[in-house]
């Protein structure tokens, strides 16, 4: 059996880590090490590694990874750990190298956050179940959530950590569509739990965020898509955010309450995407070598990991 180590990146150390440092040591992992993002931060209860500068999300969790062996489970300061969670993740796992997503529920208590995200054909996700009860959820995780995810040791090494050029958001779209073209699965563990302070780092629907999700998914999309969605891929843009117009009118959707300069923004980050595709274009090239999952394997995957209709409406 693999050791498992914890990874917290925070550029904060304040109140919400320290809660999840709590949550981590009741549970007796290998080792714990917190990367600290931003100049100097004390860490009480914990190896620290400290980064001079905020070097974004990437950076920091491939430069934790790479200080420790074994199997890691990948937290934001903002979550906390349920009871049994890395006893459950420990048992998940199997021979197979693979990625586990843990359950992760809204640290207020009003419901779940995601079990891993559901696929657009446009590379663009969203969290499986969020806002939903606690409960059972149909199809399969196509994505990873960055907030708590579970690495086996063999499949990091693989892909060889986050593209830190992704900085913060979108990192784990690309990781996940990269494992999926070379044939790998993300497996739910809904009995690890873990509670999660949704947008306490960038807020749920802020300009710089929404920018940077868009111009990333694109990065993602050109380099790991089937090329019949890269052809098609401005409609399928313009129909979800048609779709997500719509919702936000009726107080549903991922964009209700976004304000107009988080919409501006996330505009010039598809302009933004769309300028260097073919820097990723030529990304993709380079991965080919390692894809065992063809264009029809990958477009069977994508329709078994999509993004369901009742997530996007809640």
């Amino acid at each position: 059996m693999s050791s498992i180590h914890v990874v917290i990146v925070t550029h904060r150390a304040d109140a919400l880590l320290a809660a999840c440092l709590r949550s981590v040591h009741a549970q007796s992992p290998d080792g714990v090490l917190v990367v600290v993002s931003n100049s100097y931060r004390e860490v009480a209860g914990a190896r620290a590694l400290q980064l001079e500068v905020n070097v974004g999300f990437a950076r920091a969790a491939n430069a934790g990874i790479a200080a420790v062996s074994g199997d890691v489970l990948l937290l934001n300061d903002d979550t906390e750990l349920q009871p049994g969670c890395i006893a459950a993740l420990r048992a998940a796992r199997t021979a197979i190298p693979a990625i586990y997503q843990p359950r992760i529920l809204l640290a207020d208590g009003t419901g779940l956050d995601n079990e891993g995200h559901g696929l657009f054909p446009d590379g663009f996700v969203w969290a499986r179940g969020r806002g939903a009860p606690d409960e059972t959820l149909s199809g399969k995780p196509g994505g990873f959530s960055g907030a708590a995810v579970y690495f086996d040791r063999r499949a990091w090494d693989q892909l060889g950590g986050f593209d830190p050029r992704f900085d913060s958001f979108g990192e784990d779209v690309d990781l996940s569509l990269r494992w999926m073209r070379r044939g790998g699965a993300i497996v739910p563990v809904t009995e690890a739990r873990v509670a999660h302070h949704l947008g306490a780092t960038y807020g749920r629907t802020s300009a710089d965020k929404l920018y940077r999700i868009e111009r990333n998914r694109l990065r993602a999309a050109v380099r790991s898509l089937p090329a019949a969605a890269l052809l098609t891929l401005p409609a399928w843009t313009l129909l979800r955010l048609s779709v997500f117009a719509g919702l936000a009118v009726r107080g549903r959707g991922p964009g209700q309450a976004v304000s107009p300069s988080a919409q501006w923004a996330a505009l010039r980050g598809v302009a933004a995407g769309m300028s260097d595709a073919a820097a990723w274009f030529g990304e993709r090239q380079a991965d080919k070598a390692a894809w065992t999952r063809g264009e029809l394997g990958m477009w069977r995957a994508l329709w078994e990991t999509r993004a369901r209709w009742e997530d996007v409406c809640r």
